[in-house]
């Protein structure tokens, strides 16, 4: 009785924004209702993701127009026997940089999709992996535990958030791409994308899809464990990917690529 005053369920609701502190303080019980439900739950934290995020995105936009403002890009060493034409390209593009589409329609738009898009990429690898070890779960059951998985990660847009507020500077260095080798090859600079992605929100969030995958069936804690990281590693790469291009055919370093944790 207690746990049915703690954790209501009703069928008909979609919306279970009574889970969200939950999750984070008592997570076995709330991963107990979550695997229970045969229908898609994931809306919820979700939707506060896509809120964080685009405050966050809003909070680093006056920033990130200062700094392309007060730091102009240098011009290459052979500038001077560029035509007028592509001089002018040059400047131009220096200005684009600063403008509404770079400094609030671009991260918005890549912080949409690498919530969405990402958690969509991530649950779709773990179901396929967690099938091939022996699992029958369904794909709306690993989705929705995907997805409540992602609550720290609200915990880390509003951490960076705070951070860009009291300090009017950008994360120029978030995760472990602080750790990323020295060079300037394009190997390196996907494993610096790879290793953004990598922060204690990213751990904290592994754990939380194992304590979900651990209420289901047929399931053993080495399975779940194997499963998990073969998913995350795999899902690191591709949703890195997009960020990454993006990123080179910007000629702008990769300091927040695509990702989805």
């Amino acid at each position: 009785m207690t746990e049915i005053e703690t954790f209501p369920i009703e069928n008909t609701r979609r919306l279970q924004f009574n889970w969200l502190l939950p999750i984070i303080w008592q997570p076995r019980k709330t991963f107990s209702r979550v695997v229970e439900q045969t229908k898609g739950t994931w809306l919820t934290p979700l939707l506060v993701l896509t809120l964080v995020a685009i405050l966050s995105v809003l909070a680093a936009a006056p920033i990130r127009q200062s700094a392309s403002q007060a730091v102009p890009q240098e011009p290459p060493p052979d500038f001077q026997y560029w035509s007028p034409e592509q001089q002018q390209q040059f400047f131009e593009a220096q200005t684009a940089t600063s403008s509404p589409v770079f400094t609030y329609v671009l991260p918005m738009a890549s912080a949409l999709l690498k919530i969405w898009l990402g958690w969509l990429v991530f649950g779709a690898v773990l179901h396929l992996v967690l099938t091939l070890a022996g699992s029958r779960t369904s794909m709306t059951t690993v989705l929705n535990i995907v997805a409540w998985a992602s609550v720290p990660l609200v915990l880390r847009y509003i951490v960076q958030t705070i951070s860009m507020l009291s300090t009017r500077q950008l994360i120029s260095a978030p995760g472990l791409s602080g750790f990323t080798p020295a060079g300037d090859t394009t190997l390196v600079h996907l494993v610096g994308a790879i290793l953004t992605l990598v922060d204690a929100y990213l751990i904290w969030q592994i754990v939380l899809i194992l304590i979900g995958l651990k209420d289901l069936s047929g399931l053993s804690t080495t399975k779940a464990i194997t499963s998990t990281l073969i998913a995350v590693v795999i899902s690191l790469v591709l949703v890195a990917l997009p960020g990454f291009a993006m990123a080179q055919l910007g000629g702008l370093s990769v300091t927040q690529p695509f990702f989805f944790f």
